[in-house]
C-alpha cells in the first residue's frame, strides 16, 4: 500500500508551539540536524498500487489528517519534506505525541534549498528555536 498526501485545506497551526514541545534528534557522524519550520495539512489517502507500473490500483483505502512537515538546516541551505500522523480535533490538528520538531538525517538524504529561499529559512529557524 502506498500514501499520497492530499491537501484537503490549510489550516493555520502554530508551529511555535510544536517547536517548544517537540521532540529533538541528536544527529550522529555525517548527518545534519533540520528544524521543522512550516506544517501544511492535508490527508493522507491510502491507494494499492502496483508496483511493477507505480499506478493506482484501488482506493483510497483510507484516509488520515496528516501535515505535511518541511525541515530545514540552520543554515537554510538544505530542506526536507516529511508527512506526519495527527489527529484532527474541532478547529485544529494535533501533532503526535512525540513531535519531531528537529530531526537529523544523512546527507544524502536532504536537497538543496535555492538561493533565493536560504534566507527566509534561516531566519525562519532563529524565530522558532532561540538561534540553534
Amino acid at each position: 500500500m502506498a500514501e499520497r498526501c492530499k491537501h484537503r485545506r490549510r489550516v493555520e497551526i502554530e508551529p511555535k508551539s510544536w517547536a517548544d514541545r517537540g521532540h529533538t534528534e541528536s544527529p550522529e557522524e555525517d548527518e545534519v540536524q533540520l528544524y521543522a519550520i512550516q506544517c501544511r495539512a492535508g490527508l493522507r489517502l491510502e491507494w494499492l498500487v502496483n508496483t511493477r507500473t507505480g499506478k493506482l490500483h484501488r482506493g483510497p483505502l483510507s484516509e488520515k489528517p496528516g501535515p505535511r512537515v518541511l525541515y530545514v538546516t540552520a543554515d537554510g541551505e538544505h530542506a526536507l519534506m516529511k508527512e506526519l500522523d495527527s489527529r484532527e480535533t474541532d478547529d485544529s490538528w494535533k501533532p503526535p505525541k512525540q513531535f519531531p520538531s528537529v530531526i537529523a538525517k544523512d546527507r544524502e538524504e536532504v536537497d538543496p534549498v535555492p538561493d533565493s529561499s536560504q534566507d527566509y529559512y534561516r531566519r525562519s529557524v532563529e524565530d522558532l528555536y532561540d538561534s540553534p
